[in-house]
């Protein structure tokens, strides 16, 4: 718990006994302040409530750090749904990403993706977002490269991005999200060679500066808007009109904030 936490935590537990003081209140002074043994006898009274009624005190604190959670999340979520509807442009720039679809051109609402190779919940959602590049023209999905658990994830991301020019991301997306294990530099390299992509141009392409301002573009965006974990999904219609995100592999959300999109889209 950290001291922001544990100061509203104490004052949460304190709450529980305000009534009693309040049935003191008839026990000012005319200066509306309380003699010190008043402020002693309340005092012991708290004290021993505390000690009487722990349950009710750990109950108001949990009660407490509960709604100080949710709060954070909703707060969270507005900053960067926010964000998302202001810069939509930039999360969709081709530049730092990658958009697949049955029709991208055509598509009218698009789900990003923010992950990282080595993230469970994302390789969790991978059958998934597969199935949202194939089946649905009115969708299409944009990839953005998000290392942030492991070192060797960089790698991965720099690999991927580098395999546009080789026409070969998604093969290689998918490929490595099916793959288990840690996935360095040599683990990486192989999967590219088993879906055709050619070593030499793929590490030539690697050092492109415009690979590593791809990622970076990508830090900057998720920290502006507060966005720390992977999978994170952002859905939005293109006309800007409807804008959520979703952390998590909750796929079912998703769905439903994609036949949200589509109804905005509607509109115009």
């Amino acid at each position: 718990m950290n001291q922001k936490f544990a100061i509203g935590a104490a004052l949460a537990g304190a709450a529980v006994l305000g009534a009693l003081a309040v049935a003191y209140s008839n026990a000012q002074t005319s200066s509306g302040e309380f003699s010190p043994s008043q402020e002693d006898a309340i005092k012991e009274i708290v004290r021993q409530y505390i000690v009487d009624h722990p349950d009710e005190v750990l109950d108001a604190v949990n009660s407490y750090i509960s709604q100080r959670q949710i709060d954070a999340a909703a707060e969270s979520k507005k900053t960067a749904e926010q964000y998302a509807r202001d810069n939509l442009s930039e999360l969709l720039d081709d530049r730092h990403g990658f958009a697949a679809g049955a029709n991208p051109a055509a598509a009218q609402v698009a789900v990003v993706e923010f992950f990282d190779y080595h993230c469970g919940f994302c390789k969790r959602s991978t059958p998934f977002v597969k199935e949202l590049t194939k089946s649905d023209p009115a969708v299409k999905v944009v990839f953005r490269e998000y290392p942030i658990l492991r070192e060797e994830s960089e790698y991965a991301a720099e690999a991927a991005l580098a395999s546009r020019a080789q026409g070969k991301y998604t093969e290689f997306h998918f490929a490595m999200m099916n793959a288990s294990g840690l996935i360095n530099k040599e683990r990486a390299q192989e999967i590219a060679k088993s879906v055709g992509i050619d070593l030499s141009a793929l590490d030539k392409e690697i050092q492109n500066p415009d690979i590593k301002k791809a990622i970076d573009e990508t830090h900057r965006i998720t920290s502006e808007m507060a966005v720390d974990g992977t999978p994170t999904f952002i859905v939005a219609s293109l006309n800007g009109k409807y804008v959520e995100v979703i952390q998590g592999a909750d796929t079912d959300g998703v769905k439903a904030a994609i036949a949200e999109a589509k109804k905005a889209a509607k509109k115009g």
